[in-house]
């Protein structure tokens, strides 16, 4: 057994590849060690060991629905082409009445606030002459057109609360945000039970 042995290593070594196949192990050898070296240290790119990735689009709300810069608004009413537009960030009510083709011949321009500034999701109704606002638009409540008695009635809020709502409208001016609310104050628990009934 240990001639056996002994003879196939001679083979091996009287093999005129031997010395090719123990150089190239060599050199294998040494370059994976180089290798790690380098990414060690961090001078190898990462890319030249790792397969290329198909990019991900992140979508959902305030992600991938609009451009950076850019917002949603939506307007019905008395314009002549109602809908959803993509407006620049700090865009005023005159803009998006603008990109719906402007006002109707019938629309009372002075009930609407066409310098007020929007804001992303905003819902703005442009009432036609001699038209009543109406108060609940989509299904839910318009906090900006809204009285105390209406609030109470509609969202269940007590007297106290609604009136909160319409002196902070009053002083500040309408609303642009649903989460201001929370300035009035309200408590959060309230906000979150109203929150998904209410537009501005």
């Amino acid at each position: 057994m240990r001639r056996s042995h002994s003879s196939l290593l001679k083979r091996f070594l009287g093999w005129r590849g031997y010395g090719w196949c123990a150089s190239l192990m060599v050199l294998l050898l040494l370059a994976g060690i180089a290798v790690n070296g380098l990414l060690a240290l961090g001078r190898l790119p990462s890319f030249a060991l790792q397969s290329t990735q198909p990019a991900i689009r992140i979508t959902g709300p305030g992600i991938g629905g609009t451009s950076a810069g850019a917002m949603q608004a939506y307007v019905l009413g008395a314009v002549v082409t109602p809908g959803v537009y993509t407006l620049p960030d700090g865009a005023r009510v005159h803009d998006l009445v603008a990109a719906a083709g402007g006002l109707a011949a019938d629309a009372d321009a002075t009930r609407v606030d066409l310098a007020a500034r929007l804001a992303d999701g905003q819902e703005v109704y442009v009432p036609a002459v001699g038209e009543q606002v109406p108060l609940i638009i989509g299904g839910k409540v318009d906090v900006n057109l809204a009285s105390a008695q209406d609030l109470h009635n509609a969202l269940g809020l007590s007297l106290t609360i609604a009136r909160r709502i319409i002196s902070y409208r009053a002083t500040h001016g309408p609303f642009t945000a649903v989460s201001q609310l929370l300035l009035v104050p309200i408590t959060r628990s309230t906000y979150d039970r109203i929150k998904d009934l209410i537009t501005i």
